[in-house]
């Protein structure tokens, strides 16, 4: 069979597909890409049994076949060739013998392929039960959220990143337990997921990379989810689990809350992050009616202090230990100049906000103050 296509084309497609693909796959067949080729184009499809990647390019073939072989040899083969069209010849041994129509290069170049007999069958998006998401839109929700999941397997459920609707609306959400964000968008589609989904974070980095303009389409079915964007499908599993019910954590009344110049306010917690100590970054923060004194000691380092000017409404001055790294990446997603920062008490749940803007919110659990601080 004789295969011409595009170089660039096909190269990109492939580095998509084989970026799914476990360094240490279980079964030796699973280190290789399926292309599934026609006449007129070829599916490329990658899978680690948990993620799968489905992709589709242009090409012309003289006839069908199916085969596999190792997209990282095949990606560095291709990145070496000139601009222009490849051709590939596969023999009935899977026998992969790649060379370039510009003529430039005089030397054969050998792939050993296998069947694609036993490769998985994988399942393609589902026009039930469907979403049509603006891409823009499900890339600033996801980058919104995603710094708040965890990493740490023990707590699977906070592994990726839980998408739930309510009504003409839906939300994304992470945590890690000790902080949480949220995104809160409207959507025209009538889908239903009331008890709501968790999506695995190397599904989310995946779609997030590929996300760009125009319309993306997404479903639910057979506890998996399966996105479409451009040429490509990514189906993956779902972490089965319960997500902690986020609506308990937001606070709802406040103690005091103030607005704070978001370009002080952040400028303020990297000076005082240089006196603070991994992991917890601890900063004082002594919310009073004028100003917000934003205090770091740590005795091998030094000490830092600084004041900014507030207007704190509420019942009483509030004084509460928290970690400034945590604090930078929830208010770095907040673009507005100025930031809402609502207090509950030294114990209890900060939430971090735009001033005229509610569809983002950070909330961080504060850090105790022991009587040294």
């Amino acid at each position: 069979m004789i295969i011409e296509i595009d170089k660039d084309h096909l190269l990109k497609s492939v580095i998509i597909a084989d970026s799914v693909i476990s360094s240490k796959p279980v079964n030796p067949l699973l280190a290789n890409c399926c292309f599934n080729v026609t006449e007129n184009n070829i599916e490329i499809i990658a899978t680690d049994n948990e993620i799968a990647v489905k992709t589709y390019i242009d090409a012309i073939s003289d006839s069908k076949k199916s085969f596999t072989c190792n997209g990282k040899r095949l990606s560095q083969i291709l990145k070496e060739f000139p601009v222009g069209n490849v051709i590939i010849d596969i023999n009935e041994s899977n026998i992969i013998k790649i060379n370039s129509k510009s003529g430039k290069i005089k030397g054969s170049y050998k792939l050993i392929g296998t069947s694609a007999e036993e490769f998985p069958e994988i399942i393609s998006v589902s026009s039930k039960n469907m979403i049509e998401f603006d891409q823009v839109v499900l890339k600033e929700m996801i980058k919104k959220v995603i710094y708040a999941a965890s990493t740490d397997s023990i707590k699977p459920v906070f592994n990726g990143i839980f998408f739930k609707t309510d009504g003409n609306k839906i939300s994304t959400v992470a945590s890690d337990s000790r902080r949480l964000s949220i995104v809160t968008k409207e959507i025209e589609n009538n889908i239903k997921i009331d008890e709501g989904i968790i999506i695995p974070l190397k599904t989310i980095h995946e779609i997030y990379k590929l996300l760009n303009a125009g319309k993306c389409i997404f479903s639910v079915q057979d506890k998996q989810c399966c996105f479409k964007i451009g040429d490509t499908e990514i189906i993956s599993r779902l972490i089965d689990g319960q997500f902690p019910n986020y609506k308990q954590v937001i606070p709802k009344d406040f103690k005091a809350e103030c607005i704070v110049d978001n370009k002080l306010f952040m400028e303020s917690l990297r000076r005082a992050m240089i006196f603070s100590k991994e992991p917890t970054y601890k900063i004082i923060c002594k919310f009073t009616k004028n100003n917000l004194h934003i205090e770091a000691k740590t005795p091998e380092l030094g000490e830092a202090e600084e004041y900014i000017d507030i207007e704190l409404k509420g019942e009483e001055d509030i004084t509460l230990g928290i970690n400034a790294q945590y604090i930078m990446e929830s208010v770095k997603e907040i673009d507005s100049l100025g930031l809402k920062i609502s207090l509950t008490g030294q114990m209890s749940p900060v939430t971090f906000m735009s001033e005229n803007d509610s569809s983002y919110i950070a909330v961080i659990m504060p850090i105790q103050i022991k009587n040294a601080d």
